[in-house]
C-alpha cells in the first residue's frame, strides 16, 4: 500500500428510465474525476449540467467556443474522465444527450453511473 495524500470518493449516481438526468454530484471538493457507464447504455454522448446549488436550477457546461461540452462515442461498461472545465463546478449531473445537438436521449432503464472523484 502506497501513501497518499490525495482523497478519493466514489458516488454512484442514477440517470432513470425515460429520463435524460442523473441526480446531482457534488464536485466542490474534487479536482479530476471519471465516469464508469453501466453495463446496458441507449446510445447517446454523456455532457454536463451544472450548478452552484445543489437544488437549484441546472444549465449545460459549455466550452469557450459555446459548443457543450461532451463525451462522445460512449459505450457500455466504459470508463472516461471528466473535462477539467467540470472541476471548478459547485454541483453537475450526467447528462444522456444526443452528441452535438445538445438535447436529451432518454434512457431505455435505470443507469446506474459511477463517478470517482479525486482531489
Amino acid at each position: 500500500m502506497f501513501p497518499t495524500s490525495k482523497s478519493n470518493t466514489v458516488v454512484q449516481t442514477t440517470i432513470a428510465n425515460g429520463t435524460a438526468l442523473s441526480a446531482p454530484v457534488a464536485m466542490a471538493d474534487f479536482d479530476a474525476g471519471s465516469v464508469i457507464t453501466p453495463a446496458a447504455w441507449t446510445a447517446a454522448a454523456i455532457a454536463f449540467k451544472v450548478c452552484d446549488t445543489f437544488g437549484g436550477t441546472y444549465v449545460p457546461l459549455r466550452g469557450a467556443t459555446g459548443a457543450v461540452l461532451e463525451i462522445t462515442n460512449v459505450v457500455a461498461s466504459g470508463a472516461f474522465p471528466l473535462p477539467a472545465e467540470l472541476h471548478t463546478c459547485q454541483y453537475f449531473k450526467l447528462w444522456s444527450e444526443t452528441a452535438g445537438a445538445g438535447t436529451d436521449t432518454n434512457q431505455g432503464a435505470d443507469r446506474i453511473m459511477t463517478v470517482m472523484l479525486k482531489s
